[in-house]
């Protein structure tokens, strides 16, 4: 049994080459417009602009960072086979440090985790309530022994392929569980593979999971046993939720310090004209 994850839809991997022309671009434009204000009018008010020469300029690093990652997983795409007595696998993650390959014994798993990975999010504004932010998951395995854990993220489009790997275990007798917590966000690095796997272990973080053959309705079950056990507050903590708030606050503040930088910068230019 192998699986291998796809590569991204062709409307994704155009949307991510446009936009990565588009948004570099307009960074590389903001960098370079106030050196040429100021060399077509070398006035002594012209040089708070080259405050915006540094904004842009980090503007084009973080682009390009940020796009030389999805590229890069383009090129790098996890694998996994399992042979007679073993589960091999090779996971590749943008995320520093979660990049690794394992080699476990059939034997010695003790557990296989189920729980949903966001694999992309669209949020209107963290800090305006205007709009509702649309989630896409996908079913994630954390395949677990007693010293770690091999974690199987399955595209949308490789459902049946999931479902083979839980009826093995479930075939097996392995143990199933379930949480309908986000504890993997692609890119965002809101838990590591430790984190992960220290918090499997908890016993109050976990509800059975019983697979009939109906995944679905099997996860619907699942997902309301451990609300009921737990609570729905429960749910909303963990590190997705840490995430957000601190995004907002981030959000937030660079809001404000955007508005208070352009009043001084404005002020500054003022003053230096008025002065020379």
């Amino acid at each position: 049994m192998k699986y291998t994850e796809p590569q991204t839809e062709l409307f994704w991997r155009i949307f991510y080459v446009l936009a990565a022309f588009m948004l570099t671009g307009l960074a590389c434009m903001i960098t370079i417009a106030p050196l040429i204000f100021i060399w077509l009018n070398p006035a002594p008010y012209m040089i708070p602009l080259l405050s915006i020469v540094a904004l842009g300029g980090f503007g084009v690093y973080w682009f390009v960072n940020m796009f030389r990652q999805l590229f890069w997983k383009e090129r790098h795409r996890s694998r996994y086979e399992m042979t007679a007595t073993h589960l091999n696998g090779v996971t590749w993650r943008v995320e520093p440090g979660e990049s690794v390959e394992q080699s476990v014994r059939l034997e010695a798993i003790e557990q296989v985790v189920f729980f949903p990975a966001i694999v992309r999010k669209t949020q209107p504004s963290p800090t305006v309530p205007i709009g509702r932010p649309t989630i896409d998951f996908c079913p994630m395995l954390a395949i677990m022994t007693a010293d770690e854990s091999v974690e199987i993220l399955f595209d949308a489009r490789d459902l049946d392929q999931f479902e083979r790997w839980i009826a093995y275990f479930h075939e097996q007798g392995t143990p199933l569980y379930y949480t309908p917590k986000w504890l993997y966000w692609i890119g965002a690095n809101i838990a590591t593979r430790e984190e992960r796997f220290l918090l499997f272990q908890q016993p109050d973080e976990l509800i059975p999971f019983f697979y009939t053959g109906d995944i679905p309705a099997d996860e619907s079950t699942a997902a309301t046993a451990w609300i009921e056990a737990y609570g729905i507050e429960r749910q909303r903590e963990g590190p997705h939720e840490a995430h957000y708030v601190k995004q907002a606050k981030i959000m937030k503040w660079t809001a404000i310090g955007t508005v208070l930088g352009i009043v001084l910068l404005a002020a500054s230019m003022i003053g230096i004209a008025a002065f020379s």
